[in-house]
């Protein structure tokens, strides 16, 4: 059982110190910041959507290992992804970080938050960067004429 959670230990950690899609994009159709008021870390995410495909995201920010990490991990988990299937595994990272079960095996490195539910004030560093990408998906449905909403 320690060995599980050093490994993702390791990946948290690694995420955070060397993370993967860090930077403003040149042009992206979507900018979005939020910010965790408990503890100050916050997160932008910089989104091209090309017909209804992530092509680029990325992301800076500043705080905890957690919040830097998750970030990291959601860039490689939603690149590439059509809004759709964005939108189902931001759904899935929500449910994992309740506690409940999931339906997809797609959410890679992800999985490693799924004990966050124990600290719960960790949940929302967690989430961060994976809310403001739903924010940029709202916003896309609305540019596009579609109805998507996270909080139902």
């Amino acid at each position: 059982m320690s060995d599980i959670r050093q490994l993702y230990q390791r990946i948290i950690i690694d995420h955070a110190n060397y993370p993967h899609h860090y930077g403003k994009l040149a042009c992206p159709d979507f900018v979005r910041t939020c910010r965790n008021p408990d503890c100050g870390d916050t997160i932008t995410v910089f989104v091209s959507i090309d017909t209804d495909c992530f092509n680029e995201l990325s992301f800076i920010g500043d705080g905890c290992a957690i919040s830097q990490a998750s970030a990291s991990i959601m860039t490689d988990t939603l690149i590439d992804k059509t809004v759709a299937e964005a939108t189902q595994l931001i759904q899935e990272f929500q449910k994992l970080l309740l506690g409940q079960h999931i339906t997809t095996g797609d959410l890679g490195d992800s999985v490693v938050f799924g004990k966050l539910k124990q600290f719960p004030t960790r949940v929302r560093c967690g989430a961060l960067a994976w809310h403001a990408v739903s924010d940029v998906i709202e916003e896309w449905g609305k540019r596009s004429g579609q109805q998507i909403n996270f909080r139902k």
